[in-house]
C-alpha cells in the first residue's frame, strides 16, 4: 500500500468515526428513542386490545402513554427499570379485566417510578 493511500485511509476512517461518536452523543434521542417511543405504545394497544373496555382500562393506557412519552434517556426503558410493572401489568391482564385495585397498584408502581 502506498504512503498517499494509507494516509487517506487514516484521515476517512477518523472523520467516520468523529462522526458516528458525535451521533451516538448529540443525536441519539431523535434516532433511537423517539421512534422506539411509539412502537412501544402502539405494541402495548396491541396487548390491551382483548381486554375488557372500562374507564380503568382508557386510564391505564393514558398513563402508560404519559409515562413512556415522558422518558427522556433510553435507560430508563430498560428491562431492570421498568420489570416490576411489566411483571405487575402481566398478572393484571391475565383474566381480561382491569379492576380499580389492579389500576391503582400499577399506578403507584408507574408513580414510583416518576419519583426516582
Amino acid at each position: 500500500m502506498k504512503t498517499g493511500c494509507f494516509i487517506r485511509s487514516i484521515i476517512i476512517l477518523t472523520i467516520l468515526t468523529a462522526i458516528v461518536l458525535y451521533l451516538v452523543t448529540h443525536k441519539f434521542n431523535e434516532v433511537v428513542l423517539n421512534p422506539s417511543k411509539s412502537l412501544i405504545i402502539n405494541q402495548i394497544n396491541r396487548n390491551l386490545d382483548y381486554v375488557k373496555d372500562s374507564p380503568e382500562k382508557d386510564s391505564l393506557q393514558a398513563l402508560i402513554k404519559n409515562y413512556i412519552l415522558g422518558i427522556q434517556k433510553v435507560d430508563n426503558l430498560s428491562e431492570a427499570s421498568i420489570g416490576e410493572f411489566v411483571d405487575s401489568l402481566k398478572v393484571a391482564l391475565r383474566d381480561s379485566v382491569i379492576d380499580k385495585h389492579e389500576y391503582k397498584s400499577l399506578y403507584k408502581i408507574l408513580k414510583n417510578k416518576v419519583v426516582k
